[in-house]
């Protein structure tokens, strides 16, 4: 019963997002793996319109990168090409090496040149607004100092508080409608990870851990210590090879159960600062606020004005501008906002290498499943003497050479003179 009412969230959650997203969607390019009518795969690309992954960064540097979020699915990669490479020989071994070092290479100058890019693009960005609004402050202060009457000051104000309750209320609906896409996700967020804990993760914990549990049982019951029996020693050494075996996939598995509920809960809880970030306050309150903003900085600029002579309140004032309103500014909701976005898809993109990393884990596993029963050879011993030299072995063979000549040949053809044969011949002469 308690399954099925998270399975219930969890539609309930996926139809709501469902319908606030659809202003929200954006054309993506989605590749596919798919088998043709031969039985052969090719990946295909199509457009269909998804959900947005990235919602902040300004410029163009910053939205050129941001369209990679736009690209899903079985994207085309150049490192599981070469990586997916198996040459036989020696060289193809050096030149997939050589593509591994190369492709290395570029990714890691490519990537060193987008950070200092978005970094010098930030940098440029702070630094106008900074400009921006010492501009404004200026030509405020210019005006004030001008409008001498109460007529002119009262116009002042009451223009700039329209505009700005113009801006406010735009932006509160703006806000409003962030914020409804922003709990929606949470919402589905949570009901999703609610049911794939009682679903998946916990069963598999449990399922992996009586497993674990099982194949030592089993192992040890199996064992018998017997060391003058080889054949039980073989024995005893492949069951224990088995026992490894599984428990290194079994231990694999619970590792990979522990990283997805790990980015899950981390994910979740950005997602919910997110959404507490972009909820907005009571559209009621925002001429109020206005208003009472607005009043306060005339004060302050007014008391400021009166006393030009003051350097300890032109200290203040500067302080003020420069270091105060920055610092507030850092902390407002749309700043954390921001950082909580970027946060977001940080958790995600390290996400998905984590995933990549467990699949290269995977199918290394898989490669080594039966290698424990693959009988290994012993290698052959090496020649421990030395390798001789071109010099030892020409006068090696030249000695061998004078050796035969002297012993057998020179004795044959030219035998010395005064020896008697005494069976045959008197004398030679």
């Amino acid at each position: 019963m308690s399954l099925y009412r998270k399975e219930n969230n969890l539609r309930k959650a996926q139809a709501r997002l469902d319908k606030v997203c659809k202003c929200s969607k954006q054309f993506q390019i989605d590749f596919r793996r798919e088998q043709n009518s031969r039985g052969r795969f090719h990946t295909r690309a199509y457009i269909v319109r998804g959900e947005k992954e990235h919602h902040s960064g300004r410029g163009i540097i910053h939205r050129t990168v941001n369209l990679k979020y736009r690209v899903k699915g079985d994207k085309p990669s150049v490192t599981r090409f070469i990586n997916s490479q198996n040459p036989q020989t020696i060289k193809g071994h050096i030149a997939k090496k050589t593509a591994q070092a190369v492709n290395f290479a570029v990714h890691d100058v490519t990537q060193t040149v987008v950070d200092v890019g978005l970094a010098a693009e930030t940098t440029a960005i702070k630094v106008g607004e900074t400009a921006q609004r010492e501009v404004r402050n200026k030509l405020k202060q210019k005006y004030t100092r001008e409008a001498v009457d109460d007529y002119h000051k009262g116009v002042f104000l009451m223009g700039r508080t329209a505009v700005d309750a113009v801006k406010g209320t735009r932006n509160h609906f703006k806000q409003k409608k962030q914020f409804q896409l922003e709990q929606a996700k949470y919402k589905l967020k949570k009901a999703d990870n609610k049911l794939f804990k009682a679903k998946t993760y916990k069963p598999k914990m449990a399922k992996t851990k009586a497993d674990l549990k099982a194949a030592k049982a089993e192992y040890k019951s199996k064992i018998v210590r017997d060391r003058s029996n080889k054949l039980r020693r073989a024995m005893n050494k492949r069951r224990l090879q088995a026992y490894r075996r599984s428990k290194r996939e079994l231990k694999f598995e619970r590792k990979q159960q522990k990283t997805e509920q790990k980015f899950r809960k981390k994910e979740q809880a950005v997602q919910r600062k997110i959404a507490k970030d972009s909820k907005p306050t009571l559209l009621i309150l925002k001429p109020v606020s206005y208003s009472a903003s607005r009043m306060k900085a005339s004060a302050w600029q007014k008391a400021v004005n009166e006393d030009q002579d003051n350097d300890f309140v032109h200290a203040i004032d500067s302080a003020k501008r420069r270091i105060v309103e920055p610092a507030v500014q850092k902390v407002s909701k749309p700043e954390r906002l921001q950082r909580e976005q970027k946060k977001r898809d940080s958790v995600h993109d390290k996400k998905l290498r984590s995933d990549d990393r467990l699949k290269k884990q995977d199918s290394r596993l898989k490669e080594k499943h039966d290698s424990y029963k693959q009988r290994k050879r012993k290698p052959k011993p090496q020649n421990k003497q030395a390798k001789k030299t071109v010099k030892e072995t020409i006068s090696q063979a030249f000695k061998y050479v004078k050796n035969i000549y002297e012993k057998e040949v020179k004795k044959f053809f030219c035998p010395l003179p005064g020896k008697i044969d005494t069976k045959k011949h008197t004398k030679v002469e």
